[in-house]
């Protein structure tokens, strides 16, 4: 009697596990983006004028308004996902969202884990420091005596694991966090985009000083996609170029970037978008 019981159980699971196989085989393929009715688009909106939200709690900003025309050229609708910066790349890969587009410079890091689009706009990294740090140039950060804050996730963690071994590395979640952690002195430098760094000098302006001298070895952003998905590469990069010369990036510009970019004028810098 026994040995039935057993046979029938083991029977029992074997068809249980077929019957999850044939479920995982009809409903886990991944489906190409370009498949997809809706294309969901991963970014942290918590970087105005970037990614942000307007006063009515909706996604806005200059990339929210870049993916929204990404879909007028696609014929697809976007739906915003707004996911933390270090959890987008985890939910590109898991297929949580289809694309990024989220200020994120291209890395070699990155790029071992998912491909990405021609730069979209030009970002070179620059420095927020305390006002007695000894760090004047990007030459005297990769120094034992010097301690950089980064918000974790970001190209400036990467850039400093990279470029700054000799330096000690304080990983933050939030930016205003570590901007603090300069504005006291309890870290020399605050590594970020010019536009980040010249908001937050002007808010310690007794404090901190302004390194506006980009860092080596720094890329521009551009849409991160998965792996393997060449078309979707290919249509995304020609929207690129057609939205530069087509007006689109004029309108951005005019509608959200005006401040930002006379900001740049005066400090005898070009804008990057």
């Amino acid at each position: 009697m026994m040995k039935k019981i057993s046979v029938l159980f083991i029977i029992l699971i074997l068809v249980v596990g077929c019957g999850n196989s044939a479920t995982d085989d009809a409903y886990g393929e991944k489906t190409a983006t370009l498949d997809k009715d809706v294309i969901k688009v991963g970014m942290e909106l918590q970087y105005p004028p970037f990614e942000t939200k307007n006063t009515a709690g909706e996604p806005d900003g200059v990339s929210v308004q870049l993916a929204y025309a990404l879909g007028e050229y696609l014929d697809k609708e976007i739906e915003i996902v707004d996911t933390r910066y270090a959890s987008l790349i985890p939910a590109l890969e898991t297929g949580n969202i289809d694309i990024i587009i989220s200020s994120m410079t291209v890395t070699p890091e990155r790029l071992e884990r998912v491909d990405f689009s021609d730069e979209y706009t030009s970002a070179p990294l620059m420095v927020l420091a305390h006002i007695d740090s000894k760090v004047n140039s990007p030459e005297d950060i990769n120094d034992p005596e010097v301690k950089i804050a980064v918000k974790s996730g970001t190209v400036a963690e990467i850039w400093a694991k990279t470029n700054a071994q000799e330096a000690t590395l304080i990983n933050i979640e939030e930016e205003a966090t570590a901007v603090l952690e300069v504005a006291q002195g309890k870290a020399d430098i605050f590594i970020y985009d010019p536009l980040s760094v010249i908001r937050h000098n002007q808010n310690y302006p007794d404090t901190t000083k302004a390194i506006l001298e980009p860092l080596p070895n720094t890329k521009g952003w551009g849409i991160a996609m998965r792996k393997d998905e060449d078309e979707l590469k290919e249509r995304i990069n020609a929207f690129l170029k057609e939205a530069k010369e087509d007006g689109t990036y004029d309108e951005i510009r005019q509608n959200y970037l005006q401040d930002e970019i006379a900001e740049f004028e005066e400090y005898g810098l070009d804008f990057f978008f």
